[in-house]
């Protein structure tokens, strides 16, 4: 699949990313779109559905990431802190975007973005969108559904000892 790279330029405006435009494309096309500055991967918007699909494959095998330690929970507290290479800013109201409204989650690294109370699309840093496309691959790789795994054990019962071959 060819993803849609967007080039962020981050130095002379404070948020010129037009997420209006760029949903709209991710919603329209089922494609994802990355945005990079200076050719780094910074986050990626996936289609909800594809989050939703890559999120039950990763987690199946490997646990949610542990959470903040004590002491670097106090330092969240701040107006911004750093998720990877991005700096984030906690907002007291979603912003709207065209017909979208943008929500950032609980722990400022996920944005979600909504039309009319359905999630269409979902943002995530490009660490994060690598670790579930990694993961889920490898867990859906190993996946055989129950009547799949019936018929090869079946097939397996019927094979003859491998010294009797």
């Amino acid at each position: 699949m060819d993803d849609v790279k967007i080039v962020v330029e981050r130095r002379y405006a404070p948020d010129p990313i037009d997420y209006d435009r760029l949903v709209s494309l991710v919603e329209s096309t089922g494609e994802r779109v990355v945005l990079t500055e200076a050719d780094v991967p910074m986050s990626v918007l996936f289609p909800a559905g594809v989050v939703a699909e890559l999120e039950h494959w990763a987690r199946a095998d490997y646990p949610a990431p542990a959470p903040i330690p004590q002491e670097e929970e106090e330092d969240a507290n701040e107006t911004t802190w750093d998720v990877g290479r991005l700096r984030v800013e906690p907002l007291a109201n979603p912003q709207e975007y065209g017909p979208y409204t943008r929500y950032v989650r609980a722990d400022g690294r996920r944005v979600s973005f909504a039309r009319g109370r359905m999630v269409v699309a979902v943002q995530l840093t490009a660490d994060e969108a690598a670790w579930l496309e990694d993961k889920s691959m490898h867990t859906r790789q190993g996946f055989m559904d129950p009547k799949q795994a019936a018929a090869f054990r079946e097939f397996l019962a019927r094979q003859p000892p491998v010294g009797d071959q």
